[in-house]
């Protein structure tokens, strides 16, 4: 049988300071275990009790026994590392000082760009599958803001904006026409 066990009185008072004070509950759990151990309970009973394999019942007591509290404590598992979380904002502006037509890989007339086409775009240039959450997520994570897209209205025509602007001139004039005739009208 394994048991936790006191290595002296400051390893009883820490234990029970710990219990007051968690707020994880994982590691509540953890500090109970080590507890009702060090009372001779025994694994089998605590595995019952919380509903846990006896391997980690045992676990915790043998890290407990071996390294005391510190290293008792649950840490986040790291998990699978990003594959472009790694990405700044200036990573993405350099793909997109282009449009998606520009991409000659991406084989697309569009010039808007999508995250389905930045997924796309990361696959054929990068190498790196993605999926479209994926590239969602660090793409926000640089603080772009990804909300719908703005239709621009341009024009190859060098005179655009002087034929813009003749065209507000003109309905202005056109107004002022209407309120001017409008006005003999009511007289």
């Amino acid at each position: 049988m394994i048991y936790a066990e006191y290595k002296n009185n400051e390893d009883k008072e820490q234990l029970y300071d710990e219990l007051k004070n968690a707020k994880n509950r994982n590691w509540y759990r953890r500090l109970q275990i080590v507890k009702l151990s060090v009372g001779k309970m025994t694994v089998q009973q605590l595995s019952k009790m919380f509903d846990l394999c006896e391997a980690t019942i045992r676990d915790y007591i043998k890290t407990y026994n071996e390294n005391g509290l510190e290293e008792l404590f649950p840490t986040k598992p790291t998990g699978r590392p990003p594959k472009i979380a790694h990405w700044t904002r200036e990573d993405w502006d350099k793909v997109m000082e282009q449009t998606p037509n520009q991409y000659e890989k991406l084989n697309t007339a569009s010039r808007q760009w999508t995250f389905e086409r930045l997924a796309l775009y990361v696959k054929e240039y990068h190498e790196i599958e993605v999926t479209v959450p994926c590239v969602y997520y660090a793409f926000k994570s640089t603080g772009r803001r990804t909300g719908r897209s703005k239709l621009r209205v341009g024009s190859p025509d060098p005179q655009y904006k002087v034929k813009r602007n003749n065209t507000r001139l003109n309905a202005i004039v056109w107004m002022n026409s209407e309120i001017c005739h409008q006005g003999t009208i009511n007289q």
